[in-house]
This record gives structure tokens, C-alpha cells and sequence, in this order.
């Protein structure tokens, strides 16, 4: 039974969907403009039933409040800030972090705001930045993707973005609306934030530093960069030595294939939880 909750988080409401269960807790971070309900899939999947699984909206997302603090709170600094806040409030020492596309950035971002998962699942993420050049280089021109930055978009760039995210599947009614929703501040200070602040680390070091297991769990039909050279990259650990693919699936596989993703992600966690 999903128990739908929210937080006060400094002067924020934070929406979340909090299933009990009694294996190690998933924390599941997604995507820019969209919202919790893109993870239904995997909460109704019967191979994770055993899991405690938290979805949660962002600032600015879904049944969130927008931020208080825009200038503040939409950076990965300040959202890093938010999740370390929500972990912190439902008191969870042991949980793995599972981030989409953005969200995959803010769990790196995360290891940066002293959260110390027991591992990490990116998917749609390619880590890079904070140099524009290498962000520039590693994503790819697709239509739909241009509304990532802007803070006002049109209806046909909003349709061309949730084709484009959760392709070859069709989203329902609700996921549209989320990008709809979405306040277009956070899009705009994500991008203005990281581009004025060069010192930031990128988050290649970041991954490379970190001790802890990551898996890479992706669709082969990736639309937004090459998925082929996440392996290339230097990792402090990588789950099975390389990238796991799930076949006829694009940016959200788990939104495609609830049931393949939901098995990676088990087996994942099984992994990282043997004894030593």
C-alpha cells in the first residue's frame, strides 16, 4: 500500500509516496519536468514487493510546492540539499539511491552533501559538467530536449519533450500534466547556476572518487547522448564492469519495462547486500 505523505523541508512541501516493505529502502529521484507518478511501474512490480520504496517530487515539481527560495534551492547544491533533508527527516541510514536522467545527477550531487548510500542506480545520466563544452559534447541536439533550459515553454515543445522522455511508450494523461506543471524557474537556474560556477567538481571526479557501487541499468535506444561511452568513463566501482541494457527501451526504461528494469535493479541490490 502506497501512503502518500508530505514533508516541510525548510519552506518547502515536499510530495512523496512512501511504500513499506522490509528489504534494504529504494530511493527513486527523477527527472527535469517531470514527477514521481513516471516510477508506478516499478512500485507495482512484484519483484521489488519486498522493498520499502520512496518517490518523492522535486521542488518546483508535481504536487511539490515551487521553492520558496528559487535562487537558492534550484541548483544541485540546493536540491542536493533538499533530498539530504527528506533522507534525514524519514531517518533512513541503509537505502539505495535511483536516479533518472537529472535525478541521476542529483544522486552524484548527493555524495557531495554528505549522503552516504549503499549505492547508487543512474539511468539517462551521463555524469558530466560543470564545463559547458563537455555538456555540450556529450548531449545531443534532439528536438524536445531544448525545453531543459527554458523557463516558458509552448505546448508543442512540452508535446515534443514527453515523447521524446518516455518514447516508445505513451505517458498518461498525469505525466503530461507534470510537464505542464513544472515551474520553469528550476530549468533556467539549473543550467544558469552550473555555467557561472566553473569550480564546481565535475562529476566525473565524483564518480571516480566514490568507493560505493554504481550500476548503470539503460535503454539500448537512448535518444538523448551515447550510452555507449558511460562505460569509457573512469568509476570508483561499476556494478558487473559495465552498463546493463534493457532491449527496446529508451530514456525511461522503467517506465517501458517496469518488470526488466525492476529485475536489474534487484539483482543490484541483492549484490551489494551478500556479507563481505
Amino acid at each position: 500500500m502506497i501512503q502518500e505523505r508530505t514533508l516541510g523541508i525548510g519552506g518547502d512541501t515536499i510530495a512523496l509516496w512512501d511504500r513499506p516493505g522490509s528489504a534494504l529502502p529504494l530511493v527513486l529521484i527523477h527527472g527535469n519536468s517531470v514527477a514521481k507518478e513516471c516510477f508506478r511501474g516499478l512500485f507495482d512490480s512484484p519483484v521489488l514487493a519486498e522493498h520499502r520504496m520512496i518517490a518523492f517530487d522535486l521542488p518546483g515539481c508535481g504536487a511539490s510546492s515551487d521553492a520558496s527560495d528559487p535562487y537558492g534551492t534550484y541548483t544541485l547544491f540546493g536540491l542536493g540539499g533538499v533530498l539530504e533533508a527528506v533522507l534525514k527527516t524519514l531517518e533512513l541510514e541503509h537505502y539505495v539511491l535511483v536516479g533518472w536522467s537529472m535525478g541521476g545527477h542529483l544522486a552524484i550531487q548527493m555524495l557531495l552533501c554528505d549522503a552516504t548510500p549503499d549505492g547508487i542506480v543512474l539511468t539517462g545520466t551521463p555524469p558530466c559538467g560543470p564545463d559547458p563544452a563537455e555538456i555540450a559534447a556529450t548531449f545531443l541536439p534532439v528536438p524536445g530536449s531544448e525545453i531543459m533550459t527554458l523557463p516558458d515553454t509552448t505546448p508543442e515543445q512540452r508535446a515534443a519533450f514527453v515523447k521524446l522522455v518516455y518514447a516508445p511508450s505513451e505517458p498518461s494523461a498525469a505525466l503530461r500534466q507534470a510537464t505542464e506543471r513544472a515551474d520553469g524557474r528550476l530549468r533556467q537556474r539549473l543550467f544558469e547556476y552550473i555555467f557561472a560556477n566553473p569550480q564546481l567538481e565535475p562529476q566525473r571526479t565524483t564518480i571516480a572518487r566514490w568507493p560505493g557501487p554504481f550500476a548503470l541499468i539503460q535503454g539500448r535506444d537512448e535518444p538523448m547522448f551515447d550510452p555507449t561511452k558511460l562505460d569509457d568513463l573512469k568509476w570508483g566501482q561499476l556494478w558487473r564492469g559495465g552498463t546493463q541494457w534493457i532491449e527496446g527501451a529508451g530514456h525511461a526504461p522503467f517506465f517501458t519495462k517496469p518488470d526488466d528494469y525492476a529485475r536489474l535493479l534487484k539483482a543490484f541490490v541483492d549484490d551489494i547486500s551478500k556479507p563481505a
